[in-house]
């Protein structure tokens, strides 16, 4: 006879399944949670590494950007000595300093002498000292290339950082998936392989049935059916978690970096999603898509064209340099110094006549950020139905997964009737197997479900450009 106590023993364990995984797990396996997933591949993974470069990037190129406003210490000297008569000795020596506002301080040291010198170059026997101004009166006056490039090495470290951002979250999202399908797979497998256990004493219930006499051949046959296609199914999934394995340990590295096996992790439960986080991120849609990092990304790519215009608009302006020195005989003290009466200072002026390079560039750089602009606008709506889109999704799935519970109840209770018929001998194996492998395949799309909702709640945080750190508070 069949043992009624096996199909109880099956309804039994279908219904406490999560925790049988659970507490076998525990004591097989190390537990993977899934923020310590995420922190892992944060902290660890060479890709996240690679983004965390990007902010010592940003530092660096405001250092290199500074370096236009450094002291620059200079030295000349020339001499022509031909037989035997020192022609002319020519040395100076200066320290010019610009400044962030356009002005520069120069001092230096000027000691000429020889017999053919030219007599523009005649100093005192101990040379000249001398400090002064130079200024820009027009063209560089407001902005110039140094302090251009400084503003735009401003924004540039911005821009890094945000790049950082942007590279995180495609690595976050990217591992959620593989994650999400290998937990799927890992309780798929448990799943089927308890189906197993239940076909296969069912078989060798009805083989003993039947070498005794009690049921016939066919059933024997179909129970041994329905054996083999539940261990076919076995195979399939297997290979999907084999595979799931390995796309999973491209994410887990060690410190040092090199791999990290995971043969014997196992996913550990999670927390359900509640609706007050739910509600946190609608809430708060505005605000995210405002702080995307798409969005930054056209926003700081306007202010460097920004400018780049300011720049090239000052361009148009005539160059009107001024230039005073003091001069001073190392041989008196400062207090001897003359002002006006011992001087050099210079003028000097240009102006291109067409302004045709100039205001090529100009024209040119406007349609630039006028193009970027249009782009921008795109962008924003973009993001917005895109994160509207992934909203949409996880919402449905949501909706989809609460009636798939209720689905696999109903196939459970399908099940527990058609055992109470069996137990009174109004049903058959076929009908038994029948609501069997209805329960396995709702409980197999019940977790595939389960894995896109999951996953679909990543996408929708990745499509709101959450910051990677929050990523572990969510």
């Amino acid at each position: 006879m069949i043992k009624r106590s096996t199909f109880r023993f099956f309804i039994f364990s279908i219904l406490l399944s999560s925790l049988a995984f659970t507490s076998q797990a525990q004591q097989d396996s190390v537990l993977l949670k899934e923020d310590t997933f995420y922190e892992w591949v944060l902290n660890y993974h060479p890709i996240a590494k690679k983004a965390n470069n990007m902010l010592e990037m940003g530092e660096q190129s405001l250092v290199q950007a500074r370096g236009g406003f450094d002291p620059y210490l200079s030295s000349k000297n020339k001499q022509k000595f031909y037989k035997n008569t020192n022609y002319y000795l020519i040395s100076n020596s200066s320290l010019e300093i610009p400044t962030r506002f356009g002005v520069s301080f120069n001092a230096g040291y000027d000691w000429n002498d020889g017999t053919y010198i030219n007599p523009e170059n005649n100093l005192p026997d101990n040379g000249l000292w001398y400090a002064g101004i130079s200024v820009p009166v027009l063209n560089g006056l407001i902005i110039d290339e140094a302090r251009a490039n400084f503003q735009k090495a401003r924004v540039d470290k911005r821009n890094f950082e945000n790049e950082r951002i942007k590279l995180l979250n495609s690595l976050l999202v990217e591992s959620a998936q593989y994650y999400w399908k290998w937990r799927q797979f890992y309780w798929q497998q448990k799943v089927i392989e308890d189906a197993i256990r239940f076909a296969r004493t069912n078989f060798n219930n009805y083989k003993t049935a039947y070498e005794q006499g009690d049921k016939p051949a066919i059933d024997t046959l179909e129970a041994n059916i329905q054996l083999q296609n539940l261990a076919i199914q076995l195979q399939q999934v297997n290979n999907d978690l084999n595979n799931a394995r390995l796309s999973l340990e491209t994410f887990l590295w060690g410190e040092q970096s090199n791999q990290v096996d995971s043969a014997f992790k196992a996913p550990a439960t999670v927390e359900a999603i509640t609706a007050f986080t739910v509600d946190s991120l609608q809430q708060n849609t505005n605000f995210y898509i405002q702080e995307h990092p798409e969005i930054r990304t056209y926003d700081l790519k306007l202010q460097s064209l920004n400018i780049d215009t300011r720049l090239k608009r000052e361009k148009l302006k005539p160059k009107l340099n001024v230039e005073y020195n003091l001069l001073q005989d190392p041989a008196n003290n400062l207090s001897e110094v003359q002002g006006l009466d011992n001087y050099k200072w210079g003028l000097s002026f240009s102006f291109p006549l067409f302004l045709r390079s100039e205001r090529g560039a100009l024209k040119l750089n406007q349609l630039k950020a006028e193009n970027t602009n249009y782009e921008f606008q795109q962008k924003k709506l973009s993001v917005r139905n895109k994160a509207e889109q992934y909203e949409n999704t996880f919402l449905n799935t949501q909706k989809q997964l609460e009636t798939y519970e209720r689905v696999v109840e109903q196939y459970q209770a399908l099940l527990d009737a058609e055992i109470q018929k069996f137990d009174i001998g109004e049903s058959s194996i076929f009908l038994i197997n029948y609501r069997q492998m209805s329960l396995v395949n709702a409980r197999l799309k019940y977790l595939e479900l389960q894995s896109k909702y999951r996953y679909y709640y990543r996408q929708w945080l990745y499509s709101l450009g959450i910051d990677p750190s929050d990523w572990l508070k969510y």
